[in-house]
């Protein structure tokens, strides 16, 4: 079932002084549609200053350029809850086609989100409506020589696993359910296992702080860890994205994924959200 999010758009923008204004919002609800968030460093919408585009005729010609002038990205919902589910496009970027705003992911459905070229932006999905949550970064833009870019983002905080994949082989992201691998949040947001706020947010260079350590270098745990980056590897222009412990886990995740190696109890537990 396809879950349709093509409604009016909420307008999210990037403070330039991202790092200031996304620890001020750090356990408080979130005052109007705009917000600051961090990201990650050399990810996907980590870019170069923009440059003149070059004309349409040249463009596919680029090397590694993917020919093509819509991006689709497929996401699917295997957590096992319903999931608040938002969308941010970069300040000058166009938006998501379609426009679609903050919504309900339900479990167990697919959705869609498809951009044009110029495109820089994330979506960011969750237990709660969080500026903290998983995000997905996207780009699709000329400094990149209108190569898709693709990584999973844990810089701000961790709230849902996700992965991605392009052309079936899993490149970013981390399926690990990090509330349940014995490791302590050091500041947990609002509610009960929901959010975990990343201390590591303005901090390069890594270690990932302990509880985002075993995701590092599969998701973008501190502004640089590059492990997480897919530039180069999608430009077939198939991205599809999973939410949830079962999906397709990246070569470049730690070696301990088994439920029972982490500890679980059951998949009946995993799906009641204490993942």
């Amino acid at each position: 079932m396809i879950l349709s999010l093509y409604m009016t758009a909420l307008a999210i923008t990037i403070d330039p002084a991202w790092a200031r204004g996304r620890l001020a919002l750090r356990g408080s609800p979130i005052p109007s549609p705009t917000f600051a968030f961090g990201t990650a460093i050399g990810g996907a919408l980590d870019l170069p200053e923009p440059t003149i585009a070059p004309d349409l005729a040249d463009r596919a010609k680029e090397v590694g350029a993917f020919d093509g002038d819509h991006l689709t990205v497929k996401i699917t919902n295997a957590f096992g809850w319903d999931l608040p589910i938002s969308y941010q496009s970069n300040v000058g970027s166009p938006t998501i086609i379609g426009n679609p705003s903050t919504n309900t992911f339900l479990a167990g459905s697919n959705t869609q989100v498809v951009v044009t070229r110029d495109f820089a932006g994330a979506i960011f999905i969750g237990k709660s409506f969080d500026p903290a949550n998983s995000k997905i970064e996207i780009s699709f833009n000329a400094p990149q020589g209108y190569r898709p870019g693709v990584d999973v983002s844990y810089v701000d905080g961790y709230s849902v696993p996700i992965t991605c994949s392009c052309g079936g082989v899993p490149v970013t992201g981390c399926n690990i359910p990090l509330f349940r691998t014995g490791r302590t949040c050091p500041q947990n947001g609002p509610g009960d296992k929901v959010v975990c706020y990343n201390p590591k947010i303005l901090i390069n260079g890594g270690p990932a702080d302990s509880f985002f350590q075993p995701c590092q270098g599969a998701a973008y745990t501190y502004p640089d860890d590059h492990g997480a980056n897919a530039y180069g590897k999608c430009d077939s222009g198939d991205i599809q994205c999973c939410v949830g412990i079962g999906c397709p886990q990246p070569g470049q995740q730690h070696v301990k994924r088994s439920l029972e190696e982490w500890g679980f109890g059951n998949e009946t537990e995993i799906a009641a959200g204490v993942a």
